[in-house]
């Protein structure tokens, strides 16, 4: 029998909700059992098991890579525990955390004279390169996600005489802002995600409503440039005052990326500052990003970039590349959320076609232990769904008898396929995905993969 130990927790961030950690977190550990060896399903426990080592360090890793060692390893005190992580094919490092704190994109890191329980928990981005200074090609398949942080091109008008309630105004200057519009070229395909570039008056951003944000729709393959364009028009008429882009390398253009100084220029006419749009993403004065994330500074009003005007925050954008090239066992489609009601079933009699007998294959026994966050209510598959996947083969897992599992909470059982009622069996070096869905709000919870030892 194959012993799988889960241990639910809430430290570790899921790597596809970016900053919103998952409510359970899994590590599986896997070790050989029989049938002739099995307790029954209904057996619970209760405290801890007694474990080689002294000290806790749990490790995992989020898609596009791998960490070894990886699961919950135990370790005696003082010791050192060395960490790899190893990205898949076009993809890189994205971030760290040890302890939930981040240590940055490294490739190794090791815990020293270690003293206490750890984690360690890596993510990965698709890798890609920058030509032009300023143009983005990711090597692998890929989305983008971007968000106006601001915009403000002001100017001056003057405002004709004309009477108004009885009274002549005299004519005299007032600062309007002026329209801005944004689109994104991926490759040769143009997306206006807020409204016609080509048109100020349905596609203007520079309009107070900001912050805004897009994220594309469709996957783009490999290799594929992704190029911003910016656009300043004059006040109520089609014509364009300065149109700038990514593909080429512009002085009214600048590129903020991690650890990048915060740009220390005012804002014209007392405009918002660069450090005003940016306040949320810097850190001791210093720009704080992801590896993926990028932002571009536009200036749509001057060619004189010595002048006062030359603010570079008429348009604030930040941008954010996201691999596509997700594992199978990771995508969860509405229909596994919400599978139909009649499951494929599969014979898994006992040997020589008596039901009764005891078989020596290799079947599952998972013990569960919950460690902290929210209360997972596996009762009602309506609203818990436990997802196992080998290769394409995936089966529904009833957990129904544990009920409302809440922290602290601990038990064994032989889980079986949802509906069928059927015992898994499986073999050694097989490698296995578990997930749990939360239903109601079509989201992954957490995932996981273990190869069978």
């Amino acid at each position: 029998m194959v012993l799988i130990t889960i241990i639910l927790a809430s430290s570790i961030m899921y790597p596809f909700i970016p900053e919103s950690p998952p409510i359970a977190n899994l590590f599986i550990e896997a070790h050989n059992f029989t049938q002739s060896e099995m307790v029954s399903s209904n057996e619970t426990t209760s405290g801890n098991e007694a474990v080689p080592g002294d000290y806790l360090l749990e490790a995992s890793s989020g898609s596009g890579g791998s960490i070894f060692p990886s699961g919950r390893i135990y370790v005696p005190a003082g010791s050192n525990a060395p960490f790899n992580m190893t990205p898949a094919a076009n993809y890189k490092v994205l971030d760290v955390l040890v302890d939930g704190a981040s240590v940055g994109p490294v490739y190794q890191y090791t815990l020293n004279n270690v003293s206490s329980n750890h984690s360690i928990y890596v993510s990965f981005t698709v890798d890609f390169t920058v030509i032009n200074n300023n143009t983005v090609v990711p090597k692998g398949n890929f989305t983008v996600n971007a968000t106006v942080l601001g915009s403000a091109f002001t100017r001056d008008i003057w405002e004709d005489g004309h009477w108004e309630n009885g009274h002549w105004v005299k004519g005299h200057s007032v600062t309007v802002p002026f329209p801005v519009t944004c689109r994104f070229r991926l490759g040769d395909y143009p997306y206006n995600p807020w409204g016609d570039y080509t048109n100020p008056s349905k596609g203007n951003i520079n309009d107070g409503k900001n912050p805004r944000f897009w994220q594309s729709n469709n996957t783009s393959t490999a290799n594929t440039s992704v190029m911003v364009e910016a656009c300043s028009w004059e006040y109520n008429q089609n014509k364009k005052i300065l149109e700038v882009n990514t593909s080429i390398n512009s002085p009214n253009l600048k590129v903020l990326k991690n650890r990048d100084n915060v740009p220390n220029i005012p804002g014209f006419q007392d405009q918002d500052s660069i450090e005003d749009f940016v306040m949320k993403y810097t850190n001791n004065g210093s720009i704080k990003l992801k590896e993926n994330e990028a932002i571009y500074l536009f200036e749509l009003g001057n060619t004189d970039l010595k002048s006062a005007g030359a603010d570079f925050q008429d348009l604030v954008i930040l941008i954010s590349i996201k691999g596509a090239d997700i594992p199978q066992s990771e995508v969860v489609s509405q229909d596994e959320v919400y599978p139909s009601e009649t499951l494929d079933e599969t014979s898994n009699e006992a040997s020589d076609g008596n039901p009764n007998k005891i078989s020596n294959e290799m079947t599952l026994k998972l013990v569960i232990e919950h460690r902290g966050g929210d209360t997972i209510n596996f009762k009602s598959p309506e609203e818990t769904r436990v997802i196992l996947q080998k290769g394409y083969d995936q089966r529904y897992l009833n957990f129904t008898e544990l009920g409302i599992f809440k922290s602290g909470d601990r038990a064994t059982l032989i889980p079986k396929e949802y509906g069928t009622n059927e015992k898994l069996n499986f073999s050694q070096g097989d490698q296995l995905f578990i997930k749990i869905i939360d239903v109601p709000s079509r989201s992954l919870i957490y995932s996981r993969s273990t190869t069978i030892k």
